[in-house]
């Protein structure tokens, strides 16, 4: 058994539901997603193997043998079902906005933390239970901080990053408390989004969405066009050109359709409330 299928099989067992994820590999000088796409994937290393993505993810440690059996070298994933995972990327001053945030509230209390192969780190917790889903966000709580909930997924030790570094834990999981998410934390994420003003939105369209940014960048840009009854179709075309023009990298063409697709069938839910 692999290194990998081993955390996976722990992870199970912990009741923390895992699904394999492409791996990295050697390619001349540098490292690159294992999947058919190679040098051209734009998240190496982070995609799901399995064709229902992070829907398969289980507990099941039957199946998490068979699947890290067919891939001894796969990446893991994790879905935040019952827990939610706070993403520090220092790169956009993430820490900063936490120390901001920890001295405005209060300390996050011990627990799991995990240092990414990315150079930041995940932080993670217990859903506050009988409280509404914590879902996925990004920057909600501050710049270079995203959150993982409800449909979402990180990845977890002690898979290995483009970069080469692996993603490691900073305690034992099977031996240490798992901390319930701090109120104050649940209270900011589920307090009610205040409108972009129109600058706002200028900045959004012109400014570069780097890689972590441009699936929610995406599903914002078509969301509030959407709502203003410009034509799906129209909203598609004009996603796919921001997406080759803005996204660093660009995201492949049938993610983006797959981001509006999602959006519009939303939207079409919610006028048929109205």
């Amino acid at each position: 058994m692999t290194e990998l299928a081993g955390a996976a099989l722990d992870l199970a067992k912990l009741g923390l539901p895992v699904f394999p994820v492409w791996s990295v590999r050697p390619l001349g000088p540098r490292l690159v997603c294992s999947c058919p796409k190679a040098g051209n994937c734009t998240s190496p290393g982070k995609h799901p193997m399995v064709a229902r993505g992070v829907t398969e993810a289980t507990i099941d440690t039957e199946r998490v043998s068979f699947l890290w059996r067919m891939h001894p070298d796969a990446n893991i994933g994790l879905a935040t079902r019952a827990i939610a995972v706070i993403d520090i990327d220092p790169r956009h001053g993430g820490d900063g906005a936490l120390a901001e945030l920890e001295g405005k509230h209060s300390k996050l209390p011990a627990t799991w933390r995990v240092a990414t192969g990315g150079a930041g780190e995940h932080i993670y917790f217990h859903a506050l239970a009988g409280h509404s889903p914590i879902r996925n966000s990004v920057g909600q709580l501050g710049p270079g901080i995203d959150v993982r909930g409800v449909g979402g997924y990180v990845i977890a030790p002690p898979s290995r990053h483009v970069s080469g570094r692996h993603y490691r834990w900073d305690c034992d999981p099977a031996q240490t408390a798992l901390a319930v998410l701090p109120a104050w934390v649940a209270e900011l994420l589920h307090r009610p989004t205040k409108a972009k003003s129109a600058t706002e939105w200028r900045l959004l369209v012109a400014n570069e969405a780097a890689e972590g940014r441009r699936n929610d960048t995406v599903a914002r840009l078509a969301g509030h066009l959407l709502r203003r009854y410009v034509d799906p179709h129209v909203v598609l075309d004009l996603s796919l050109s921001w997406n080759a023009t803005r996204c660093s990298p660009p995201l492949p063409p049938e993610e983006v359709e797959r981001i509006v697709n999602s959006i519009a069938g939303r939207e079409l839910r919610r006028r048929g409330g109205e």
